[in-house]
C-alpha cells in the first residue's frame, strides 16, 4: 500500500470523527437553547474539535498533494 493509498483509506475514519463532531455541536446547541449550566463547557469542546478537525484536513490536503 503506498503512503497516498493509506491517506486515501483514512477518509471513512474520518468521515466518522466529523459526524461525532457535528453531533457534539447539535447537543451543544440544544443545550444552550434550553439555558444548561454545561453549554459553555460544551461549546468550548465543540470549537476546540472543529478547530482541531480543521488543522487535520489541511494537513491530509497538503499530504495527498504531496508527489
Amino acid at each position: 500500500m503506498t503512503y497516498q493509498e493509506f491517506l486515501v483509506d483514512m477518509e471513512d475514519p474520518i468521515k466518522r470523527i466529523t459526524d461525532g463532531i457535528n453531533a457534539v455541536g447539535i447537543m451543544t446547541m440544544g443545550l444552550a437553547q434550553v439555558k444548561d449550566p454545561y453549554a459553555d463547557g460544551f461549546y468550548a469542546i465543540w470549537n476546540y474539535l472543529v478547530d482541531a478537525e480543521q488543522y487535520f484536513q489541511e494537513q491530509l490536503a497538503d499530504c495527498l498533494n504531496a508527489k
